[in-house]
């Protein structure tokens, strides 16, 4: 984990995120890491925890406690650019410093001790207390501005004022045949950059319709 800390050198550019007349313009800005915007759920897993403290973008890497590693993530060929953090968020530094962040609600996951392919039926299921954050999108992520048809299900864009900007992806639920329920599963990519968004034939359409408001 400690190499984490010293690899990179490198800081990435942040961006000021401005709503005008049927128009978002993004501007590329140095901001140091104290006044970046905090990356989405980070509050409240910090009240969670209990320690008041939580990771902004831009923020260097080396500044996320060990304790809160779960995993480190692949990335194309990379391995250590992407870490899982112990609330099951992903976030991402290519040059050591964060640009991203993903998450994943489900309605069901798998209960403690329980391997994911070794699920056979709803008894190896619990419900997942983190998906009651579905509720909090508009506090948490801004609201909806955006929203198309996308795959097998929908796509949303949220902008908080601050300048985050969150792609959510709308999916079935994993577990929906084995449970024999319908429910949605939301993948929230969130950065201020669209383009650490990823997904480039996507935002250029949300973005336009949240330009137009």
């Amino acid at each position: 984990m400690k190499a984490i800390k010293t690899v990179f050198s490198r800081r990435a550019g942040g961006v000021v995120l401005a709503l005008a007349v049927g128009l978002i313009t993004m501007t590329p800005a140095a901001q140091s890491a104290d006044i970046t915007p905090v990356v989405p759920f980070e509050k409240y897993f910090a009240d969670q925890r209990g320690d008041g403290k939580y990771l902004r973008f831009n923020a260097f890497s080396g500044e996320i406690p060990g304790k809160r590693i779960k995993a480190l993530l692949r990335s194309g060929q990379v391995i250590g650019d992407r870490v899982l953090l112990a609330e099951d968020v992903a976030v991402y530094f290519p040059d050591g410093y964060i640009v991203q962040s993903q998450a994943r609600f489900g309605k069901y996951i798998p209960k403690a001790g329980v391997h994911p392919g070794g699920i056979a039926n709803r008894d190896h299921l619990m419900e997942n207390p983190r998906y009651a954050l579905v509720d909090r999108f508009d506090s948490i992520l801004g609201r909806e501005c955006a929203r198309t048809e996308y795959a097998n299900g929908f796509a949303a864009l949220r902008i908080k004022p601050d300048g985050v900007l969150s792609l959510v992806l709308e999916t079935s639920g994993m577990f929906d045949a084995l449970i024999d329920e319908q429910t949605t599963t939301y993948s929230v990519t969130s950065a201020v950059q669209s383009v650490f968004i990823g997904n480039q034939g996507l935002m250029p359409e949300l973005i336009a319709k949240c330009g137009r408001g």
